[in-house]
């Protein structure tokens, strides 16, 4: 990331009407109502692009609904604002994160919120927006997703920007062959390395297919979380499950 002073230049004249932006990104499409499913192991993540808008420092976001149930039940509820630039990128310009827990013997057993850690806002005490996703990422890039000093510093590096499975073995490590081949047949799909500047020593490889967006996540831990469904590409029909 270099020594510099992080100083991105968020000026609302560089941005479009998040509903109807002139250069969408294919790698993260944020039509409105485009919806997501993932599994990996007992968790289920929902996204959805909601029909809503969130004016940040200037700039109009979209909203997108990201929940995580594990074993049936919800245990984060977050709101994630984005926003399209004009050249193609898409900007994270914050979140609100709420996590939740259920505790035996409740009546009734309802998700209690336990926490808002990680959430940030651009604009606000200091913090931020960073880069969701370049329109034209190039193998060795490493940007800045968040920035928000000792709370969010997420940063991703692009590792691949031809991903096929069986080009690259450490690449196709924990990957399902089926799923890739499925969505990665013509060697455009893109491969990051996501990690937080707060968690040294943690990180996980996100898979993105033209079209469609995230469809696999596989952290250093060895868990793999993937596109189940979606509702907007015919790609996601019958898509081989966990």
């Amino acid at each position: 990331l270099g020594e510099d002073r992080y100083d991105p230049d968020f000026d609302p004249a560089l941005f479009d009407d998040p509903k109807n932006p002139t250069n969408p990104n294919p790698y993260f499409p944020l039509a409105v109502g485009n919806s997501w499913e993932y599994r990996g192991g007992d968790e289920v993540n929902v996204l959805e692009v909601r029909d809503e808008t969130k004016l940040i420092d200037g700039v109009m976001c979209i909203v997108e609904r990201d929940q995580v149930f594990k074993g049936g039940e919800l245990v984060e509820d977050t709101d994630d604002w984005y926003a399209h630039a004009k050249d193609g990128d898409t900007w994270y310009c914050g979140e609100e994160v709420k996590d939740f827990e259920t505790f035996d013997g409740d009546i009734p057993k309802l998700p209690e919120l336990v926490s808002i850690d990680g959430s940030f806002k651009a604009g606000r005490e200091g913090d931020k927006p960073g880069v969701i996703f370049l329109a034209s990422p190039k193998q060795g890039d490493v940007y800045l997703e968040e920035f928000s000093l000792g709370n969010a510093e997420d940063v991703t590096e692009i590792l691949s920007t031809t991903y096929k499975f069986g080009d690259n073995p450490d690449l196709d490590q924990l990957v399902p062959q089926q799923l890739a081949d499925r969505l990665c047949s013509a060697g455009d799909c893109v491969v990051t390395k996501n990690f937080s500047l707060l968690e040294p020593g943690i990180s996980a490889r996100k898979y993105y297919a033209r079209g469609i967006g995230t469809f696999l996540e596989v952290e250093s831990e060895g868990d793999v979380i993937q596109l189940v469904s979606c509702n907007f590409n015919d790609k996601c029909q019958n898509l081989p499950q966990p």
